[in-house]
């Protein structure tokens, strides 16, 4: 079976089954359809998700799972799995190949760090700078040998001006108190999604209606998403997936092998 694609579209004609009906049963884009027919496999996201597609391909039209797997190893054998990367929630190498949702470590360290210094020593010049327009300037000892009039005039000194008439006729800088508080970092989302597998399957999540995201999670991978207002969840094996939302424990979508579509949560 070297040519695997026209194998599967022969088959999928033979079932007097259309591309779009295929898509719709499985959940894969026409795109990818149409690139397995046609042996275009680095068409594919990535060798992973190009075995997770053709088990369903197979599954759809009732073939075996195995020896298709075995078809496709043998004829691409170029194809290789992006390297192992160990992550804090022990998410897949794909997920983190596939798309990363912040910025590296060591630069928001740095950008941070940066903007805490600024601020510090914006506080301090300003501190300052109050602290010295506040103190009154030098008074002037007039001796009575200065006065206007007789030596044996009494000595009269000038009235000491109001404290309050002191202050620097230019600047007008705030006091410490008025200063604004310096931000706080990112903000933090509403709701976390984690879902964990205890069996093969395949999961899409819609965050916030606008932002998708897709994973093939093997046993005991964890996967792990945040939201501002809710998560649409699309599963093909509803039963292997066990769903935590806000750290509570909601348990496996639903039956073992069942496909769910648009799952709202929170519910």
């Amino acid at each position: 079976m070297e040519n695997l694609g026209e194998f599967l579209r022969h088959k999928r004609l033979g079932e007097r089954m259309s591309i779009e009906e295929l898509a719709s049963r499985t959940k894969i884009s026409i795109q990818y359809i149409q690139a397995i027919e046609d042996n275009q496999f680095d068409q594919l996201p990535n060798p992973v998700s190009a075995k997770g597609f053709l088990k369903s391909y197979a599954r759809c039209l009732g073939l075996s799972e195995s020896e298709i797997l075995e078809t496709f190893s043998a004829i691409s054998p170029s194809l290789k799995a992006p390297p192992e990367v160990e992550t804090k929630w022990g998410i897949t190498s794909y997920l983190q190949w596939k798309k990363a949702d912040h910025l590296p470590f060591p630069v928001s360290v740095v950008v941070l760090s940066a903007i805490a210094i600024v601020l510090f020593l914006t506080i301090n010049v300003i501190n300052t700078t109050t602290s010295f327009l506040k103190q009154p300037p030098p008074r002037e000892e007039v001796s009575p040998s200065k006065i206007e009039g007789s030596e044996n005039a009494p000595s009269k000194l000038p009235a000491p001006m109001p404290e309050e008439t002191t202050r620097h006729p230019v600047l007008n800088l705030p006091t410490p108190a008025t200063i604004s508080p310096p931000p706080e970092g990112i903000p933090v989302k509403n709701f976390v999604l984690l879902m964990e597998a205890m069996e093969p399957s395949w999961v899409k999540v819609i965050i916030d209606g606008s932002e998708t995201k897709e994973a093939l999670l093997q046993a005991h991978e964890k996967v792990r998403w945040e939201a501002n207002e809710k998560f649409l969840v699309t599963v093909g094996n509803a039963g292997g997936v066990n769903v935590t939302l806000n750290g509570q424990d909601m348990g496996p979508m639903g039956p073992k092998g069942k496909v769910l579509h648009d799952v709202p949560y929170p519910r």
